[in-house]
């Protein structure tokens, strides 16, 4: 090819128009080039070379690409769970409003759509950069299912951003999709004995209800496999399903919606007279009532209401007065 046909191509694309015959080969065709026209055909070799690298980089993932929003899907596995997110959402979108988008997504062409192309990590970025109406800086890879999952998974777990129980619902859709335990493993970074217990936990407790919990943030790996052994009961379902259904059971956040169920489980096992909970209106239990032999006592959940016992002890007076009164 013609030095004047590779700067076309590079400027002009295919569709510029075809190049003039080259004029017969003559005795001067071995004049030597001036100084000009060599230096011209390093420089187009160096371009012809630099295209090349660029369109190498892109595909293999290396160079930031700016996308539009609306031709990103989401990966084909969820791990997050759904509400109790929206205050950090707020925060990321205003910290790219004022700073843009500090980090890429990684996604794959999709393999289904046509010029779209399927999340990997970085979903939140997505719904922010939505919100903002702006365009979605991103990396493209061609993944495989399993190379997808095991980035979206060691994203996640290195930004230490999914609860325990997210992490185990994530478990639970790769294995119901019929990923291998070495896939599982390499996706949430986890031994053997781990991912065991991401998937009792969630085979134990109802799907409905840990969705109904939700997130639960400050709610960690103990506790979770405390309320798995409360399930082994047969009365555990019941007796969640009517914590669930109780008043303002849905407006509580998602670590109070945990305490609530998982109170009515191990409460509920109990004889009322022996273990009664004063909860305040949003169903933490606030105040433990014991009667006994020598009068009623009252135990005061320090970690649920802070300062709240303080506060009864300060008002004693006021409160026999006025139980004085009312005799």
């Amino acid at each position: 090819m013609s030095r004047k046909d590779t700067l076309r191509r590079l400027l002009g694309g295919e569709g510029a128009e075809a190049a003039e015959p080259a004029a017969p080969e003559t005795a001067a065709v071995n004049r030597v080039p001036s100084g000009a026209v060599r230096a011209m055909g390093v420089s187009l070799g160096q371009l012809r070379e630099e295209a090349e690298a660029l369109r190498a980089r892109i595909e293999g993932g290396e160079t930031v690409v700016t996308l539009d929003p609306a031709v990103v899907d989401a990966s084909f596995v969820a791990d997050r769970m759904a509400g109790d997110s929206e205050a950090e959402l707020s925060e990321l979108v205003q910290s790219i409003a004022s700073s843009g988008q500090q980090v890429p997504v990684l996604v794959r062409p999709h393999p289904e759509k046509a010029g779209h192309y399927q999340m990997a990590y970085g979903h939140r970025r997505l719904l922010a950069v939505k919100r903002l109406g702006i365009t979605l800086q991103a990396i493209i890879r061609p993944l495989s299912d399993a190379e997808l999952v095991v980035a979206q998974g060691k994203e996640n777990i290195e930004r230490r951003n999914l609860t325990f129980i997210e992490r185990a619902l994530f478990a639970s859709h790769l294995e119901a999709r019929g990923f291998d335990r070495p896939t599982l493993h390499a996706a949430l970074a986890v031994q053997s004995a781990e991912m065991t217990r991401y998937l009792q936990v969630v085979r134990a407790i109802p799907r409905p209800v840990i969705l109904a919990i939700g997130a639960a943030p400050r709610t960690g790996r103990p506790r979770w496999l405390e309320l798995q052994r409360l399930f082994a009961a047969e009365d555990a379902a019941p007796l969640a399903e009517r914590a669930m259904a109780s008043p303002g059971f849905r407006a509580l956040n998602s670590d109070a919606r945990f305490q609530r169920i998982f109170a009515a489980l191990r409460d509920g096992r109990q004889a009322p007279e022996a273990d009664l909970w004063w909860r305040s209106p949003q169903g933490d239990p606030v105040v433990k009532v014991e009667p006994g032999p020598q009068g009623m006592r009252l135990t005061v959940n320090d970690r649920m209401a802070p300062e709240f016992s303080r506060f009864l002890v300060e008002r004693l007076d006021d409160l026999y007065a006025a139980w004085r009164a009312s005799r």
